[in-house]
Parts: structure tokens; sequence; C-alpha cells
């Protein structure tokens, strides 16, 4: 299966070729609370029941390495909106990584008419490979780095549908032979108007690039034995 697949099939593709492993739910309300209570005024959501939405659920997407020691993996399918209409304006975005990468690079990937999002690919912005047969990939689009203070106002209701475009949110990872894994990423905004309450938007996909200390972490299957 292509790595790279249109918008549309992306929520059945993704259930289709997630790696799951469900975690114990009252040890995951534990680490948020752990980590937000220090700031009270903030809101922890996951997509879909916010202001903010990256249209996608959850789950586990791997990318095999190539040979040489170093390399970059990029995951994407990620459309920045805004559930409500209401304006917002991203201050932050954060990642939590048990196999820490050489670096992650966030990037933005604009696109004016309905096409094709990236799940997942080696490469970065706007240089993509076929993770199978290592030939070029053409994502067209106009891409820049993230800067905070980016403001999102699309609607989800039009977010990739029809001839409408998207914003991409798009992790480009960088490892070497020991691999690295994004198994938690956040979202800080704030809403027009209320700019004295913070939100957060978790992201729920494990984004594993395969090396030496991943392999079995997550799944038998996951990077081989």
């Amino acid at each position: 299966m292509n790595d790279v697949m249109a918008r549309q099939e992306v929520t059945q593709e993704r259930s289709l070729r997630a790696i799951r492993r469900l975690r114990n739910p009252f040890g995951i309300m534990l680490a948020v609370l752990m980590a937000f209570s220090v700031a009270s005024d903030s809101k922890l959501h996951p997509s879909g029941t916010g202001i903010l939405s990256v249209q996608t659920s959850s789950g586990l997407i791997v990318v095999e390495g190539p040979e040489q020691q170093s390399w970059v993996g990029s995951f994407g399918s990620y459309f920045l909106c805004t559930e409500t209409g209401r304006g917002l304006t991203i201050k932050k975005i954060r990642h939590e990584s048990p196999v820490q990468p050489i670096s992650v690079d966030l990037w933005l990937r604009r696109v004016h008419t309905n096409s094709s999002s990236i799940i997942s690919a080696r490469g970065e912005p706007p240089n993509f490979l076929d993770p199978k047969t290592g030939s070029s990939l053409d994502m067209g689009g106009e891409y820049a780095t993230f800067q905070p203070g980016l403001r999102v106002t699309r609607p989800c209701s039009k977010s990739g549908k029809g001839s409408h475009g998207f914003t991409e949110l798009i992790f480009a990872v960088k490892v070497g032979s020991h691999g690295g894994v994004i198994r938690k990423a956040w979202i800080d905004y704030e809403i027009d108007g209320n700019p004295q309450r913070s939100y957060s938007l978790q992201l729920r996909w494990v984004m594993v690039l395969c090396g030496d200390e991943v392999r079995g972490i997550y799944d038998e299957d996951a990077c081989g034995a």
C-alpha cells in the first residue's frame, strides 16, 4: 500500500493499517493530570471535541529505515481547522519521545484545491520518497516551517473536501541507526476573544521510525524482531 494516500481515504486506511496498542485509561488520565496540574486554566482535548481539530483519530504508524546511518521520515495528514468557525492562534507544538530522535522539524503544507495528503514518507518537505520503492513523490503545495502565532480560521466542514484546500501539519523527524518515536504530541492554542484561557489539542497517533532501540517496544510486528 502506498504510504501517501488521498485525504478522503485517510480515516479508513489508517484504521486498516494501524498497529494499535490499548493502554490503561486510568494511567493515561493520571499522566494528563500530572502534566497539566500546574495550569488549571488550560483545557486538554482530542481531535473532534474542541475548537481546534486535525481531523484524525489515533493509532500507530511505522516507517522502516534505509541502510544509511541517518535519515528523515515525515508524518502528516494532520489537517488544521476550526470545528466551530471561531478563529484561533497556535502558540506552541510539543511532543514526547521515549526514543529520542536527532531532531524534529515542524512544517506546514498549504494546498488550495483538494489533493492527496501525506500519511508517512521518507525525506522532508518538499523532497519525499516512497518508503517501499525509494522513488520520488511529487506532493504539490506550498511549504513553510511552522512558526508560533499561526492563525487557523478554515472551518473543518470545508477542510480537504470538494474543491476546498487544506493546511497540513507535518512532522519531519531525523533519526540515526537507533531509530526514534514520537509517542504523544500537543498543540497549544488560544481562541479569539478568550486570550486568558489556553487549550491543548492532543495528537494521539504514535509516529515510529525503525531502528535498533525501537524494535519490539510497541508490537512484535513493528520494525521486525
